[in-house]
């Protein structure tokens, strides 16, 4: 049986693809390579990698030319993406798999010298993939979301940042998607108890959200961060759809597949730790003041990482200290906009200060404040901000 690429490049970048979802060491000796498998109905070959809670379908650029598929084998993809690496992209290449119990694999390819086009083959063996360990499917009763993915990728790209990483505490270190129980809007939360992340896209596309609900109860979906980096084979997708049934959840768009195990769990109840009251607030450039914290922070005490912002007119004074090497820093933010009392300060831990910033995808932010001891809410200075981040303060010696 011979099956043919009509380019290097897009099967080399679809080999790519599928090795987001192989571990670094797999449980199974199969799952460090790629199970080629095809669709009966229409005959499409799709390659599929997994661990023992995951499965990554991805198409697969392939065409028979020659015999016919019987069933799934599983390739080197290692071996087979090194190789496809030194070839030009533009490169036309042929596997021709035997059929007999040697299963013994010949790819020949053609490369060109000026006008001089030149021949060569690899053999490498292949494995039968009757043993491959293949996830089940999703139960008929789930509930089922679809999202632009452009909103779903900003999400992901930045939930990271707010995850707890410890396996003793994996409810919080998931991205929790909260479908609301009038199905008006989605919420996407991500916290490590110190800081939290907070995304609204509402049912209503005249509002700036979308039509995302298809079927199913509202619940909350609960993701773990180390699926994250997988998730973003749906980069190039326009719409990604989210299918759970309590067990498992099933990521899905331009033909591409992610079925990944769900967190079990209650998520904390993370609306009543949101100040929805703080009097305070100042307003500031979002540029100018990761600039001038990332330049402060430069001073700070290496065991604290701690910034005090002080409201002194128009600017928001920004200091750093350690006291130990008799190190300190000042500098000042423009402040555009405040309700605020002169002399107020807060201290933060920069490196949290600077996510919750960064996270915000606006030009201007808006910092609102109680008190010293309560955390501060960040959001866009507009009417009606979909994106929040919040953070702890850390009390200053005085």
């Amino acid at each position: 049986m011979k099956l043919q690429t009509p380019s290097v490049l897009l099967l080399r970048q679809a080999l790519q693809k599928a090795a987001r979802g192989i571990e670094s060491k797999p449980s199974v000796a199969l799952l460090a390579d790629v199970l080629l498998r095809q669709n009966k109905k229409d005959g499409k070959f799709f390659f599929v990698t997994g661990t023992d809670d995951t499965q990554l379908t991805i198409p697969a650029p392939l065409d028979i030319v020659e015999g016919s598929f019987s069933k799934p084998v599983v390739l080197p993809i290692v071996s087979i993406t090194n190789l496809l690496g030194t070839l030009p992209p533009e490169c036309v290449l042929t596997m021709d798999l035997s059929e007999d119990e040697s299963h013994m694999m010949n790819i020949e390819y053609c490369t060109h010298n000026g006008d001089n086009v030149k021949s060569g083959n690899i053999s490498l063996p292949f494995f039968a993939g009757d043993d491959f360990p293949e996830a089940r499917e999703l139960n008929q009763e789930k509930t089922h979301i679809s999202l632009p993915s452009s909103v779903f990728k900003s999400v992901i790209s930045k939930a990271g940042k707010f995850v707890f990483n410890d396996d003793l505490r994996p409810i919080l270190s998931t991205l929790c998607i909260d479908i609301a129980e009038d199905r008006s809007e989605v919420i996407f939360v991500a916290t490590d108890g110190r800081i939290l992340f907070k995304v609204t896209h509402s049912n209503n596309p005249e509002t700036g959200g979308s039509n995302f609900y298809r079927s199913g109860e509202p619940t909350q979906i609960l993701v773990h961060s180390s699926f994250f980096r997988t998730l973003s084979v749906f980069d190039d997708s326009e719409q990604i759809d989210i299918q759970t049934d309590g067990k498992a959840i099933l990521f899905s768009g331009n033909d591409i597949e992610y079925l990944c195990k769900a967190v079990e769990g209650k998520y904390p109840n993370y609306k009543s730790v949101i100040p929805t009251n703080n009097p305070y607030y100042v307003v500031v450039d979002k540029k100018e003041l990761i600039s001038v914290v990332k330049r402060v922070a430069l001073f700070s005490s290496a065991s604290s990482n701690i910034v005090a912002l002080k409201k002194d007119g128009m600017f928001l004074n920004v200091c750093a200290s350690d006291i130990d090497f008799s190190k300190k820093a000042e500098d000042q933010v423009l402040i555009t906009d405040s309700k605020c009392n002169d002399g107020f300060t807060i201290g933060f831990n920069y490196h949290n200060l600077l996510d919750t910033v960064t996270a915000i995808p606006d030009d201007t932010i808006r910092i609102q404040l109680a008190d010293p001891s309560r955390a501060g809410v960040l959001t866009a200075n507009t009417p009606a901000p979909t994106t929040l981040t919040l953070l702890m303060p850390i009390l200053l010696e005085e």
